[in-house]
């Protein structure tokens, strides 16, 4: 599973609504709804890159490393632990909540005066025969902000995403890929492993006793989870580096909405929109700010 699908997918999939576990109804095709639990135990499952696993943890051989079983894995382990990667971030960012967003800059676009998240409102007065704007970027008092700002939203959109895909074009043109570079932190990696493995063969060969191993152990296992985590989002990051480039409007139009979105943060911390003062109709690309990464 190529790691750039893996957010579409979590966005796309029907999940609960109120909590992470429940379910909200069938699918457009009437089919059952999916827990986001459920979804993201499917896609995190160690057997998918081949390890046999028991009550859901890996197994490991004599000398600490994981049992491959018989049949032939869907994902290679870089692949399954960035899948990982994005899973835990995720978590950690957006605990229990709908990650689904309408209007491409909505959570990235700031007021320049109070610097308050800015959120796309539907303009109900637009139709389509009207030339003034479907949505636009509002700063809310609502959501904490100054209520002084606010743009027309096509506009905006179609900025930013020039700008974006003009850097990424400078960036594909001044740099070189480098697929192949290792992970920096393997040595370290695999001293941690060794070093298990062999207090755990010290514990076998009665060189020191189970209480010693089960003192030593917890750190160094919580020394190899976190550098695997890390591993798992240097191949993720390198994967979304390969697989962030589109050539043209047209492509990224083309795209979901939320790597639509992963793009514009692959080079853009924020946008910045600043006020353009009562009755100024014209756009004015200076007023929008983009805070380059």
């Amino acid at each position: 599973m190529q790691v750039s699908t893996l957010g579409p997918l979590l966005a796309a999939a029907p999940w609960a609504g109120p909590g992470a576990e429940g379910a909200e109804g069938p699918s457009p095709r009437g089919q059952p709804a999916l827990a986001r639990a459920l979804v993201e135990r499917m896609l995190t499952n160690p057997r998918l890159c081949g390890y046999r696993t028991y009550r859901g943890e890996v197994l490991l051989d004599d000398d600490g490393h994981p049992v491959i079983g018989a049949r032939d894995p869907i994902n290679t382990v870089e692949e399954w632990e960035a899948v990982c990667a994005v899973v835990a971030e995720r978590k950690q960012k957006y605990p229990g909540r709908s990650l689904a967003r309408k209007y491409l800059l909505s959570g990235i676009a700031r007021c320049g005066l109070c610097h308050a998240k800015i959120r796309g409102q539907v303009n109900r007065h637009w139709s389509r025969n009207s030339k003034g704007a479907s949505f636009s970027y509002q700063c809310s008092v609502v959501n904490g902000g100054c209520g002084k700002v606010g743009r027309a939203g096509e506009a905006v959109d179609e900025f930013v995403i020039s700008l974006v895909l003009a850097e990424q074009r400078e960036r594909a043109a001044s740099t070189t890929a480098r697929e192949g570079e290792p992970w920096p932190n393997a040595s370290e990696l695999a001293e941690v492993e060794a070093d298990i493995a062999a207090l755990t063969q010290a514990a076998k060969a009665k060189e020191i006793t189970v209480s010693t191993l089960l003192q030593l152990l917890p750190d160094l296992e919580r020394q190899r989870d976190e550098l695997k985590l890390e591993r798992g989002r240097f191949s993720k990051a390198r994967h979304q580096a390969a697989s962030s480039s589109v050539d043209s409007l047209e492509e990224f139009l083309a795209i979901p909405l939320e790597r639509q979105q992963a793009l514009i943060l692959h080079s853009l911390s924020a946008i910045l929109i600043h006020p353009a003062g009562r009755g100024v109709r014209k756009f004015d690309p200076s007023l929008i700010e983009p805070v380059w990464r």
